[in-house]
């Protein structure tokens, strides 16, 4: 039998036991949809003006003051009432407590009074919009201050933002191509948990006595990951430009470039897991660790740089924190091919994929095909 028509069956053999697999479809396809589903809702939103906070108003007695505060209050869009009527500070605490609302503001008592005091739930004092309130009402308080001495400002802070890519992107941009880099890492992680079979049942050792060809048996397995990585790229893609309005800006050359390595370099670990695994059920714990590892510590949902310092070093060696990065800089930033930053992420992965590729290869031979 010719070369091309043994690679054309062993792809044949490959491809159906790769995509008839149910575990395959749902760790490489569904479960990436899953995440992707699950974190742009949570965090994704629609950017600052989707921001709103329900605040309960406690006025014990009116009077210029407070109702000059009133006044400026309800004149902030992103604030929303509870309370339209007179309420006192027990039942507003309760409310909070409650969480019916998210902060409650007790206005001075008298027009001598000075102090404003803002009151959050503590089991929500270190979220997002405890955060957000306490900056909206130092601002309020700086303004009235300025307007009751008179004082004009003679500097005032205009922010703006500035992105490498497209001054479009947002956080499901990111955490699309983050996920993008996971699935195809995982299928790679994942994908060779049929050699440990193969390998405990001695048909590794058949093949060999057999006059195939173990290196097109090689070849055809990889170009199977090929197609199933293709696969979950044109589908989280496509789902997130349809239902996330996500925003590309692909460099083909270096997304292709970054594509080849990470999906050799995740087959290659793959490979390794399978060479030290004794059993599948071995297997599939090595892989989910390294899997749960990389998926927390490598910048796929939330940036590095946010994480604790003691744990930084350990997302610098993780292959897939430089896949990520890759993929971002090819389909998010439109990063070229003379991009220092491209080639240190391919350096990377491939070092890796070389490393995990030779090693597997001398334990396999040094523990033989059967087990």
């Amino acid at each position: 039998m010719s070369g091309w028509n043994q690679f054309k069956k062993l792809f044949g053999m490959h491809f159906k036991s790769t995509f008839r697999e149910k575990q395959v479809w749902f760790w490489s396809i569904f479960y990436p949809v899953l995440l992707m589903i699950i974190f742009i809702m949570i965090f994704g939103g629609n950017g600052s003006d989707s921001f709103s906070a329900k605040i309960a108003v406690v006025e014990t007695n009116a009077n210029a003051v407070s109702g000059q505060w009133k006044e400026t209050i309800r004149h902030i869009p992103v604030l929303e009432w509870e309370n339209e009527s007179q309420t006192d500070r027990d039942r507003a605490e309760q409310m909070l407590k409650d969480k019916d609302v998210d902060a409650v503001l007790i206005l001075p008592e008298s027009d001598q009074e000075r102090n404003i005091t803002l009151l959050f739930n503590r089991e929500k004092q270190n979220s997002a919009t405890a955060q957000a309130l306490g900056s909206i009402f130092k601002d309020i308080v700086n303004q009235v201050n300025f307007d009751v001495s008179g004082v004009t400002p003679q500097f005032r802070l205009q922010t703006d933002y500035v992105s490498a890519g497209s001054q479009n992107l947002k956080y499901s941009d990111f955490l699309l191509t983050g996920l993008i880099a996971l699935s195809i890492s995982q299928s790679g992680l994942f994908g060779m948990v049929g050699l440990v079979e193969m390998r405990r049942n001695g048909l590794m050792k058949r093949l060999k006595m057999t006059p195939m060809n173990m290196k097109l048996f090689g070849i055809g397995d990889i170009s199977v990951r090929f197609i199933l990585s293709v696969v979950q790229i044109i589908l989280l893609s496509a789902l997130g430009l349809i239902f996330f309005q996500a925003h590309f800006n692909i460099n083909i050359l270096s997304f292709l470039l970054i594509f080849v390595i990470g999906t050799l370099s995740f087959a290659g670990i793959g490979f390794l897991i399978a060479s030290v695994s004794k059993s599948i059920e071995s297997y599939m714990g090595i892989a989910n660790l390294l899997s749960f590892l990389m998926m927390f510590l490598s910048g796929i949902f939330f940036d590095i740089n946010a994480l604790p310092a003691f744990i930084k070093p350990i997302s610098t060696v993780l292959p897939l924190t430089y896949f990520a990065n890759g993929v971002r800089d090819g389909m998010v930033f439109g990063a070229g091919i003379e991009e220092p930053s491209l080639w240190i992420n391919c350096g990377v992965m491939a070092a890796w994929g070389l490393a995990a590729m030779l090693l597997a290869s001398r334990l396999f031979r040094r523990k033989g095909e059967t087990k």
